[in-house]
């Protein structure tokens, strides 16, 4: 039996490799959902997704469900999905809009921001009830930067300032790339699950090692990626052509870590001067006019290639889009893929935005179907108990200090990432042993 001591976990994560268990074992599972998803800051909405008073959105946090809703001051809240009556979800719908919100239950009704408005037959209420007391409880602490909205279960811990940290940058560079200075995601989603474990997808985001093999049905005979930018005439050099070897261009790529699990991979090598479609040009047409040619030519100058928000929350820079990890099992997980759109930014380029992430990162598209194929084999090979550790260890002692992001860095060929999400693995797990 696993008793979740400090000791006990700290067993599991060695130089370079973890224990299979942390991606099989039911009560490490159980943990995690208390100790990451129950104290972390974990990705709860975007503020596009509630853009009118009334407007609101179902999700979960880890194993809590919660209501996103935009409240009548204007602002955004998060408030447990329960009524304080007797337990059940309040609001059954993925998302919808409305003026309060009723318990199918016994019909008690609660304000936009949890505070209860009306209980039914109220004279059988006993002699010490107080309406008061009875509000929809509310997400501890909830933080928002540009519209990402975060929120922490926990009481105490680290500041949301503290948690988002260097990562700010990540977030200006997609929102910047918007002409009004916002983004928007109100063009759908994908979602869809797997069968693994919700850290198999966390450490793929970046991963650039897997990227020449798992995703060679997406290489050409010249041994370049197909297009995933609006504008591009071909896609990243991944190997050499006529051959089976990783791209030199492709090697060059670099990661980078900071605190709590968070990092990002350098952007891929593109002919950014022989960027240019119809809709492409119109786009930068509208972006000079708000910002200035200069500022522009500096926006889309690409930085970063895939972004991670530990533990749950990845941006793509690529093309462009956000995704959302939510564990429900150990060998169980459900991703969100939104589409981002670019608010000033002309119709045809959104939806040329929209149209490349449903060819690689929907359900049935290129590039994800491998990740997903690739994570069930892995689940199902961390059956065999022959041998009990996964390696991690590619450019151990080949880290280094990088001055310009105040990060840490290596190739990213390398598992630099994945160690240090495991370092935030470890201190989330023993912190609240």
């Amino acid at each position: 039996m696993f008793d979740g001591t400090a000791d006990e976990i700290s067993k599991l994560i060695e130089p370079g490799r973890v224990h299979r268990r942390v991606y099989t074992d039911s009560d490490i599972f159980e943990l995690e959902m208390d100790r990451i998803f129950g104290c972390a800051w974990i990705f709860a909405g975007h503020t596009s997704q509630i853009p009118n008073i009334g407007d609101y959105v179902t999700s979960d946090i880890g194993r809590q469900p919660i209501i996103f809703i935009r409240h009548k001051d204007g602002t955004p809240q998060v408030l447990l999905n329960r009524c304080a009556h007797r337990g059940p979800k309040v609001c059954n719908e993925p998302c919808g809009n409305l003026k309060a919100l009723t318990c199918l239950y016994h019909g008690w009704s609660y304000d936009t921001d949890g505070t209860l408005l009306d209980v039914s037959m109220p004279e059988g209420a006993a002699s010490h009830f107080k309406k008061s007391e009875f509000g929809l409880a509310k997400a501890p602490r909830m933080g928002e930067y540009r519209g990402f909205v975060f929120v922490s279960m926990a009481r105490k811990g680290i500041s949301f300032d503290e948690f988002l940290g260097p990562m700010k940058a990540n977030i200006d560079d997609l929102v910047d790339r918007a002409p009004d200075g916002e983004i928007s995601l109100d063009a759908g989603m994908h979602r869809y699950f797997f069968r693994g474990n919700w850290k198999l997808q966390v450490e793929n985001v970046l991963d650039s090692y897997h990227v020449p093999y798992s995703h060679a049905s997406t290489v050409n005979k010249k041994g370049e990626q197909f297009s995933r930018r609006e504008g591009d005439k071909e896609g990243a050099q991944v190997v050499e052509e006529k051959t089976t070897k990783t791209a030199d261009a492709w090697k060059g790529r670099r990661s980078f870590v900071v605190d709590f699990g968070h990092g990002w991979t350098s952007n891929t090598e593109l002919n950014e001067k022989g960027r240019s479609s119809p809709a492409y040009d119109a786009y930068k047409v509208a972006l000079a006019e708000k910002v200035g040619k200069s500022r522009m030519e500096e926006i889309l100058t690409p930085e970063f290639h895939n972004s991670l928000l530990y533990p749950n929350c990845s941006i793509m820079g690529l093309n462009i889009h956000i995704r959302v990890i939510r564990p429900i099992a150990p060998d169980l997980t459900e991703v969100t893929v939104y589409p981002v759109k670019l608010k000033g930014a002309p119709n045809e380029m959104n939806s040329a935005n929209i149209r490349l992430l449903n060819v690689t990162h929907s359900a049935t598209s290129f590039v994800q179907t491998d990740d997903l194929e690739s994570f069930r084999r892995t689940q199902a090979g961390l059956k065999s108990n022959q041998s009990d550790w996964i390696d991690f260890s590619r450019g151990m002692g080949e880290e280094e200090a990088d001055p310009y992001y105040n990060a840490t860095r290596e190739s990213a060929m390398h598992e630099m990432a994945i160690r240090a999400q495991y370092q935030a693995w470890l201190h989330y797990m023993c912190e609240a042993a």
